[in-house]
């Protein structure tokens, strides 16, 4: 989704400019790496345990400090957000 595309490349540049340069693409790929992971047919995740999440449908994995909320929607895995971690109480 859009959104999360949008902060996928944020926190890409944030990294790249707390790091040398390259350390931002790097990081987005071992997190789509570690996506494709988890899009796998026939597997059903259970909800996020956050409760606005939960409320809305929405499963919930972890890279790192991050959380990747996502559906499975026609058999494809679809991140609607991903969050830090930190946000999550």
């Amino acid at each position: 989704m859009p959104e999360a595309e949008e902060a996928l490349f944020e926190i890409s540049y944030f990294i790249d400019c707390i790091n040398l340069d390259g350390a931002g693409d790097k990081w987005s790929e071992k997190f789509i790496s570690n996506l494709y992971s988890y899009a796998k047919p026939n597997v059903q995740y259970a909800l996020c345990r956050d409760e606005y999440l939960a409320s809305i449908g929405m499963s919930c994995i972890n890279f790192n400090d991050w959380i990747i909320a996502f559906r499975i929607e026609d058999d494809s895995l679809v991140v609607h957000k991903i969050i830090r971690g930190s946000f999550l109480i």
